[in-house]
């Protein structure tokens, strides 16, 4: 017994031993944000004082100090995230994750072939070159002097992060271009869904922006599966693609305080962490604030003294595919206007984990590389499918040192000029009372097609006549009604000449938003958070009263009844306490898929239901028309209407809701069927890492199209996976009004306090202070670290 006791003891002790060794190990792993360092790269002292969320505020006397001290700073937060990013878009990362991530790899080596990243960095004028050099210079100077080990994430992979360049920067442009795109995936599709229905009924699918909705400027003037890796991309990513997002902007005449006020708040994919860095930098020519992406080093979104920005997707069809004739003699030759022109190739090498390198050609031709090596689309024998995207013509163009450096309305919209991919609307104010709204985006001038499926790439009759100029892109400024609403909805009229898209949101959140701001005659910063936090369902609104004729008369069992009680008695607000949501949106995935899944096919449909903002608009049309050949079951010889679709697809909810929540209708919460969790990367395949690394699961209440938007995938409900990314808001009367919070927090270390100290914030519509002044700065700080110039000493 009492060598039993020794054993028992002594096994105990080594658990004890290796917990606290890993425990330390681990704690090991977090930067050091206090002390005083020398740093050969810099030329003046610079201080970095982190705020209580451990955001950097840095206090530089040269531009390039600055941005050298951003860097640093990401690379002690963020360094595993941007070496992913990097991984991901230069097609390197099979390197470190294996032979499966070969077929990603290639898909990113082939999109990226139309303008190679080093091309584009060449082309920055010399003040963005020497920002992104500085800017590289203090994550490499991270990376070779910091103490300690590396994020935990190098080591369960078993690598260290090359040097960064300042080409990487560029990566992270490609990837939200790619993030941001919708044509990658829909136009395939959309070919597929004509091919197997004919035009009519393929129309139904992807309709035209309704006319009756609200545009941007009021009076409105002014192959199914394409790329198969693509979904392995996104999912790996964390990036779902095609974002969403809400701006508005009022007056000074529309405030409480007589000054204009601005908020915005982004919807991309969520995870830990999440895609925004937040940061404060202060030097000769800036004092600017706000959300800057991991891998560039200027602030994307956010404000100085002197103005406020902020973006939304413009949702624009940028990019177009061509189908090439090739030479049946050469398949190296392509025909353009009646002659063979020859295939660029260029010999690519992707290092494998553990295996041998691979090696693969991308074929480029004069519209860009040829993608039938990425993509299930079935071109005709003889036949090379190529995409032109604008991203090759227009990511040189760099803003942001110009908008961060503002002090006027008239400073951000000579910085439109410099913006065109990804395609974003940006709202606008100055400290003078202006507002404004442009939408910044190359838009392709197509003569005689709109784009919107493969074209004929052989007969020079579809080529792109140039872009749109920035005086001719939709734009407003100062409107007598005061106010501007962006929520990715259509910019003008259909008299616009120009195509912009054809994948518009959802109308709801713009339409809700217009309510919200029409509602009152003056506004507050409490206002905004209000129209920020709002649940309100449109379209619940529209449908309920449409579900409630057709129930009317049918036969339900007593559950059917007190779920269609909980309709009635409805406000339409999806609160995660609510039962309606639930039935609400159990019924609405059965209308959905009782409409379109046995007409379209299994396949098409899991593809189709992948856009939720197509599939619902859609249904609306649909719906909106009364009746529909799309509403019969085909299956059955009775023709069924609206609301015999209705019906049926209630009386399934109801017995799906019974099996999955139980009998009890009081119990189906809709907090308790819809939640969120913030995945970190390696959380999605390991339960044991995710219990570590991810944040939540939480109860969530909003849907697809509420102004806080709280959407999940159709196609595997109901968990949320996209949302805002970041909130605030921006009072002109009073910046110490003004407030912010992102999703998780700022360090990516799940180790840190700082790795989700924002997290209970943002769920519940709270926020923290958004400040530029140096007396809010220094009562709120946590840490502080001095660089002084100088040769490295050991």
């Amino acid at each position: 017994m009492r060598v039993l006791k020794w054993i028992l003891g002594i096994l105990l002790g080594l658990i004890v031993v290796i917990f606290v060794a890993v425990y330390a190990y681990l704690r090991s792993t977090l930067p050091d944000y206090n002390g005083e360092i020398t740093v050969s790269g810099i030329k003046e002292p610079v201080e970095i004082i982190r705020d209580s969320y451990a955001m950097p505020h840095i206090y530089a006397q040269t531009d390039e100090d600055a941005f050298f001290a951003l860097g640093y700073c990401m690379a002690q937060d963020r360094l595993f995230q941007m070496d992913m990013v990097r991984r991901a878009t230069r097609g390197k990362l099979a390197e470190i994750l294996g032979k499966d991530l070969v077929p990603v790899d290639k898909f990113f080596r082939t999109i990226t072939a139309g303008k190679s990243f080093e091309d584009i960095a060449a082309a920055y004028p010399p003040e963005i070159r020497a920002a992104s050099n500085a800017y590289a210079a203090g994550v490499n100077y991270f990376v070779e002097n910091h103490k300690g080990p590396l994020p935990l994430e190098f080591t369960i992979l078993g690598y260290e992060p090359d040097p960064w360049e300042s080409s990487d920067g560029v990566a992270v442009k490609y990837y939200m271009a790619w993030d941001l795109n919708s044509a990658f995936s829909i136009e395939m599709l959309y070919a597929s869904v004509i091919h197997k229905l004919g035009e009519k009924m393929a129309n139904d699918l992807f309709p035209e922006y309704p006319e009756e909705y609200p545009t941007i400027i009021p009076d409105g003037k002014a192959s199914f599966n394409f790329f198969r890796n693509l979904t392995v991309a996104r999912e790996l990513l964390g990036a779902e693609g095609g974002g969403a997002s809400n701006s508005w902007v009022i007056s000074g005449k529309k405030s409480k305080t007589g000054k204009p006020m601005l908020a915005n708040d982004p919807h991309l994919s969520h995870g830990a962490p999440g895609i925004w860095y937040e940061a404060h930098l202060i030097s000769p020519s800036m004092d600017v604030s706000g959300s800057v992406l991991p891998g560039v080093p200027f602030v994307i979104i956010g404000a100085n003294e002197h103005v406020a920005w902020g973006f939304t997707n413009v949702m624009a069809d940028d990019a177009d595919f061509y189908i090439e004739k090739l030479n049946p003699a050469d398949p190296n030759q392509y025909e353009f206007k009646g002659r063979w022109e020859v295939v660029k190739v260029k010999e690519e090498v992707i290092k494998v984990k553990g295996a041998e390198d691979v090696r693969f050609r991308v074929r480029l031709t004069r519209h860009g590389p040829i993608v039938d090596d990425v993509n299930k689309y079935q071109e005709p024998k003889g036949t090379a499918l190529a995409m032109r995207w604008t991203a090759y013509d227009t990511l040189h163009a760099n803003p942001f040192l110009k908008l961060n450096t503002a002090k006027s309305i008239h400073d951000i919209e000579r910085a439109v000029e410099l913006f065109k991919c990804p395609g974003q609307n940006w709202v606008y104010a100055d400290d003078k009372g202006n507002i404004g709204f442009w939408a910044a985006v190359g838009i392709p001038v197509r003569d005689g097609f709109s784009g919107a499926v493969p074209i004929p790439g052989w007969d020079g009759n579809h080529e792109w006549k140039g872009y749109v100029p920035t005086k001719g892109q939709p734009h407003l400024r100062n409107p007598a009604r005061q106010w501007i609403a962006t929520a990715n909805n259509k910019h003008v009229g259909y008299d616009y000449p120009y195509p912009i898209s054809h994948y518009y949101a959802m109308p709801d959140r713009v339409v809700r938003i217009e309510e919200m701001i029409s509602e009152k005659e003056k506004f507050d910063v409490t206002d905004f958070k209000r129209m920020h936090s709002d649940f309100y369902m449109v379209l619940a609104k529209e449908w309920v009263p449409i579900m409630l004729k057709s129930l009317s008369d049918e036969e339900l069992s007593e559950k059917e009844k007190k779920a269609l009680v909980a309709l009635k008695n409805w406000d339409f607000v999806a609160n995660a306490e609510g039962v309606a949501p639930t039935v609400f949106h159990a019924t609405i995935n059965q209308m959905v898929k009782n409409t379109f899944m046995k007409r379209i096919g299994e396949q098409l449909y899991e593809q189709y239901i992948n856009n939720s903002y197509i599939a619902f608009n859609a249904m609306r049309n649909l719906i909106a028309q009364g009746q529909s050949v799309w509403f019969d079951d085909p299956d059955t010889q009775s023709v069924e209407g609206l609301s015999e679709m209705i019906i049926k697809s209630f009386e399934e909810a109801i017995a799906y809701l019974d099996g999955k929540m139980g009998s009890k209708v009081d119990d189906w919460k809709w907090g308790e069927l819809h939640t969120l969790t913030l995945y970190h990367l390696f959380g999605k395949s390991s339960s044991l890492m995710g219990f570590f690394m991810n944040i939540g699961p939480f109860p969530i209440g909003g849907s697809f199209a509420t102004v806080n938007p709280q959407p999940y995938r159709l196609s595997s409900p109901w968990e949320g996976y996209h949302g805002a990314s970041l909130r605030y808001i921006i009072d002109f009367s009073n910046m110490e009004n003004s407030r912010r919070v992102i999703p998780a927090g700022i360090s990516g270390n799940f180790m840190s306090p700082h790795y989700d100290d924002q997290a209970e914030l943002w769920r519940t519509g709270k926020y923290r202070p958004f400040v530029l002044d140096r007396k809010s700065v220094e009562e709120d700080a946590r840490y502080t670290l001095k660089m002084l110039p100088g040769k490295l000493t050991n």
